[in-house]
């Protein structure tokens, strides 16, 4: 199963986004474990460079009833680490969650010093088996 987000513009130093990712069924259950995050830029997306410092991080939660229980992929876009068009980029497990019916995942974007702005069109994935 893949749960997809694609993520909206966020201006340098903008408050958070949170965007939603999607519904945990055992209705379509082919498995509970996450396996693999992923983040892609679209086509013609502007290559977005990574800095040491004023940069943005990228959070994968999980939630129970309206109560984030943790954010278990995390990628912070430091420096050498670019986003390019059609390149995915891993973004790394950082826990493992045990996911329940009607568990609600979803990317929270933050803004880190000064921050630094995001185009719109990220597409993120999780994928679950």
């Amino acid at each position: 199963m893949i749960y997809s987000a694609t993520l909206p513009a966020q201006a340098a130093g903008e408050a958070d986004t949170t965007t939603l990712a999607g519904v945990y069924s055992a209705a379509f259950y082919s498995g509970d474990t996450v396996t693999d995050v992923q983040l892609v830029a679209p086509p013609g997306y502007v290559t977005l460079t990574g800095r040491a410092t004023n940069n943005v991080t990228l959070s994968v939660r999980q939630l129970r009833d309206g109560a984030v229980l943790q954010a278990f992929a995390s990628l912070t876009l430091a420096e050498g680490l670019s986003l390019a068009a059609e390149i995915p980029v891993t973004v790394p497990l950082t826990s493992q969650p045990v996911l329940r019916a009607r568990d609600v995942l979803d990317v929270q974007l933050h803004q880190n010093g000064t921050g630094q702005a995001i185009a719109s069109g990220l597409q993120l994935s999780v994928f679950v088996s």
